[in-house]
């Protein structure tokens, strides 16, 4: 397996407020995005928080016993709650951070076992035998206008409340947190990205730019490249991991 993250500031904000972190060690991998609220304080130290949790998470990851599907999504979901202590603390303890918060999209790979815990709109897809499958379900406005028939899936991207979440992390202390599992083909890659991804590029594009890149990192830099060819509105951030299994897709 082989992985690799990118984030980038975009052409239009004036800072990052996404994070990152992918690390592998060939028959495990912890994937994880967040972007930090847009207007409110302190998006990108609420992202930073996140993906900080996920980093301590996967240095003190016991590889030495099989992990069952039950223990992975206990752990995926303790995971997620602890990213959002840590930022509703940070937030209480600074007023100046008072209101921050982020999305956190995370994915631990066991073998050919993938456990997602996710929060906000930020999406992780799968890209296997010539399809992309999104993976994850935003949890904002516009997502619930889609389905009570409001809005058409093709006004979403232009919708002027797009930006409206419904969940993420730092707006409550007990926050729903989506959890699912899936068995991977070997060979299948997985891409997790932030809205400013998704919101320039569709899911045929990005399953086309795959079709032509076996390298992680090659590939993060072309998608963020395309988004950014059509006006970079947002920060955007790619994580890769090809070749889950021990093949190359």
């Amino acid at each position: 397996m082989h992985v690799a993250g990118l984030t980038n500031k975009g052409l239009e904000r004036p800072r990052n407020e996404d994070s990152c972190f992918v690390k592998t060690d060939s028959d495990n991998a912890l994937l994880a995005v967040a972007d930090g609220m847009g207007g409110h304080r302190a998006g990108n130290v609420a992202s930073d928080l996140a993906i900080a949790i996920a980093e301590h998470f996967w240095a003190g990851f016991d590889r030495s016993s099989p992990l069952s599907a039950e223990k992975a999504r206990s752990m995926v979901r303790s995971l997620v709650l602890e990213a959002n202590e840590q930022v509703m603390a940070e937030a209480d303890n600074i007023s100046e951070r008072r209101g921050m918060g982020t999305t956190f999209t995370v994915g631990l790979v066991c073998g050919n076992r993938l456990t997602i815990g996710h929060i906000g709109d930020s999406r992780a897809y799968l890209i296997n035998d010539g399809q992309i499958k999104l993976l994850t379900r935003d949890h904002s406005l516009v997502e619930q206008l889609i389905d009570s028939g409001q809005v058409k899936p093709e006004e979403a991207k232009s919708h002027p409340q797009r930006h409206i979440l419904t969940r993420a992390l730092g707006i409550g202390p007990d926050p729903q947190v989506d959890i699912e599992d899936l068995e991977i083909e070997p060979g299948s890659a997985l891409l997790f990205c932030t809205d400013g991804l998704t919101n320039m590029v569709g899911d045929e594009e990005i399953l086309a730019a795959a079709s032509k890149q076996s390298d992680p990192q090659l590939l993060a830099e072309a998608l963020i490249e395309l988004a950014n060819s059509r006006g970079g509105f947002d920060n955007i951030t790619v994580v890769v991991a090809i070749g889950i299994g021990g093949q190359e897709s």
